[in-house]
């Protein structure tokens, strides 16, 4: 936690208000603070096709090469609609399309850790961003922590037990959460804000912030609203979704986003024995046989494709479908494929490779199940 102070000046960037909202302990008691300033329009003009089951359709601008998904939106803001583009056939792409290991943590300021993997993502937006990298913002989202913009000092409301009152934009009836990758993303908002009262900015776990946006009747989150032209707005629809379809916890993310240490891919191989994940699931050269995706090696090892949400699968962009994988699947693949090597998690980075001796506690299912 850390604290901002605001500086008066003429010129405000973007009008916003105080809304109190619970902590991560208790995301459900939400009130409404006065309105006392001006109201902001967010631009949401550009739509993205997100995972199966969302329902709500894509807009026209672009969408990804998957006609039997469900669609909804996502935006970058931007002064002016996005031009239409023409969806293209997914090219080929190969292993590994991002580092393997997750950049370095940095702390733009003192003692405040950077959201880094969400950080780099929202720096690839621009006006009329693409799909892909909507959708990265979005799966990048999906781990660690995000700060809020908190109204007055955090720690003495977390000390007297009242809910934070943190900021939020308004544009009538609607209102939209701001959530910031770093603590400098949060310090650039409130730069140029003419209340002269304290700021202070709180961290908390990621599926914290996205519950208390479901739960607080919000319509949706801005991250990084200062931050033009790297920021983006998520409906609340969107992130409903997306919750439903993370693990709870978000283990194995939590484990491929930090620095790897030499118990990284046995943490994994343990979190596998009892996460459900997802498989990518096509049909080869259009033979209509259905497969799940491998990788393979420059040795030949073959390693089965793993993958933390619907959303790793997406970001490929081979046109491939999400499908639930639990850790009996799992078991039972491993165990009738002798001849794989192991597994690959979030193959669009960060990843990891998980090889048979780390899976023991995956293998020993298909044991229990006599198999």
């Amino acid at each position: 936690m850390g604290l901002f102070s605001r500086k008066k000046t003429e010129d405000a960037p973007d009008a916003v208000e105080a809304k109190d909202a619970a902590t991560a302990e208790d995301a459900s008691s939400q009130e409404t603070a006065p309105d006392e300033v001006a109201e902001v329009v967010p631009s949401i003009g550009i739509s993205v096709q997100a995972f199966r089951g969302v329902g709500a359709e894509a807009g026209p601008e672009v969408s990804l090469p998957d006609p039997d998904a469900g669609q909804a939106k996502a935006s970058a803001p931007a002064s002016a609609p996005a031009a239409p583009q023409v969806p293209s056939a997914p090219a080929e792409r190969k292993l590994p399309l991002a580092p393997a290991l997750p950049p370095e943590q940095t702390e733009t300021v003192a003692g405040m850790k950077d959201n880094v993997l969400l950080r780099e993502a929202l720096k690839e937006i621009a006006d009329g961003a693409s799909n892909d990298q909507l959708l990265g913002v979005l799966r990048q989202t999906l781990q660690g922590h995000l700060y809020l913009r908190v109204n007055g000092d955090a720690r003495a409301q977390i000390s007297e037990g009242k809910p934070l009152s943190i900021a939020v934009v308004r544009d009538g009836d609607r209102s939209f959460m701001l959530a910031f990758s770093s603590a400098a993303a949060v310090r650039d908002s409130v730069k140029q804000e003419t209340d002269p009262s304290a700021t202070s900015a709180v961290a908390q776990p990621v599926t914290s912030v996205l519950q208390q946006v479901v739960a607080g009747e919000f319509t949706g989150l801005i991250v990084d609203n200062a931050s033009a032209p790297h920021r983006v707005v998520f409906p609340t629809e969107l992130l409903q979704k997306a919750l439903e379809q993370a693990e709870p916890e978000l283990t194995v993310k939590t484990i491929l986003a930090a620095p790897r240490q030499a118990d990284s891919a046995v943490k994994v191989g343990e979190a596998l024995a009892t996460k459900r994940m997802w498989v990518a699931v096509n049909e080869g050269n259009g033979s209509g046989q259905v497969g799940i995706a491998e990788a393979q090696t420059a040795d030949g090892k073959r390693f089965l494709q793993l993958f933390s949400h619907p959303l790793e699968v997406l970001a490929l962009g081979r046109g491939d479908r999400p499908l639930p994988f639990g850790p009996e699947q799992l078991a039972k693949v491993l165990t009738s494929h002798s001849e794989m090597a192991g597994v690959i998690v979030d193959p669009a980075g960060p990843s990891l490779v998980v090889e048979r001796d780390a899976l023991a506690p995956v293998l020993v299912l298909a044991v229990d199940l006599g198999d």
